[in-house]
């Protein structure tokens, strides 16, 4: 059985059209015709409906089951390319989430640098969810990142790193700043500017806000970390941070806990794909991210 005539099946089947997927891969019609009499003759049944009656292509039920799991084997034949031209890469793409990686990779830089690893990294910013799935796809070599619950996956190597909780930030002179801790039911009149849905502190904080049984009053959603940070120390608003998002001296704002039982934590992790061969230089910054981040 040849990819290539799968292909050519996989797009007849979604275009219900000869012409139009002969046009699609730029050949001619008869090049199409060949290919699925070939898929027939391999697993000895007719794909589709020859009947002129239909104005457009249809699969025979053996067409439907081929064209499910041909889509399943081009996607697998796929990654399987990737990871085989990825052994002869000397990059390692690695995902880092804005606030894990400003806390975190300083803390790596300099064991990567002493093994000249630091200009082969290509890093990759994004919030978690999107790392992880970029990872599953073979997009990512490696990646950090945060989630509300612990990772399990089948497809993922899965090392935990850290356990965080989230913090209530207000700024200096903000009423609250004189307390330790606040109870999340306390903040039912305060206005906040918070993260947007790149990461996970909406869903958190959601979480919260349903056991308390409010709405906050969210008057400013942004991606950039450093614009909120601002916002708050000016007093436009309180935020709902991870604690390594918040350096309380240098940001010149205070951190208070949340009093609240069964409130989420950011759990960190570093991850890999599973059953994929790794390049010696993945290897090597795979096993300075496990050492330094451990320590």
């Amino acid at each position: 059985m040849k990819f290539k005539d799968l292909e050519y099946f996989q797009q007849l089947a979604k275009l219900k059209s000869y012409t139009k997927t002969a046009a699609f891969f730029q050949v001619k019609q008869p090049t199409i015709t060949y290919a699925i009499k070939r898929l027939e003759e391999e697993v000895q049944t007719e794909l589709l409906v020859r009947n002129q009656s239909h104005a457009q292509i249809q699969l025979t039920p053996a067409g439907k089951i081929l064209a499910k799991h041909a889509q399943n084997i081009l996607k697998e034949l796929a990654l399987a390319k990737l990871e085989i031209n990825h052994l002869q890469d000397i990059r390692v793409r690695l995902g880092l989430p804005p606030i894990i990686g400003n806390f975190y990779f300083p803390k790596v830089s300099k064991a990567l640098a002493a093994q000249q690893l630091l200009a082969k990294l290509e890093i990759s910013n994004a919030g978690s969810q999107e790392l992880y799935h970029a990872l599953l796809k073979g997009q990512l070599d490696l990646a950090i990142v945060g989630m509300m619950n612990p990772l399990y996956d089948d497809q993922i190597e899965i090392l935990p790193i850290d356990q965080k909780q989230f913090k209530i930030v207000v700024g200096r002179h903000h009423p609250l700043a004189k307390q330790k801790s606040v109870a999340f039911s306390e903040l039912v009149e305060e206005k906040f500017v918070v993260l947007n849905e790149q990461y996970i502190h909406p869903k958190a904080m959601q979480k919260l806000a349903k056991q308390a049984g409010f709405t906050p009053k969210v008057i400013y959603q942004n991606s950039d970390l450093n614009i909120l940070k601002g916002m708050i120390k000016e007093g436009v608003g309180i935020g709902f941070l991870v604690e390594i998002a918040v350096d309380e001296q240098k940001d010149e704002l205070v951190c208070l806990e949340i009093a609240d039982k069964n409130q989420p934590s950011f759990h960190i992790s570093l991850l890999s794909r599973k059953n994929q061969p790794a390049s010696v230089s993945q290897q090597v910054v795979q096993q300075i991210l496990e050492e330094n981040l451990l320590s």
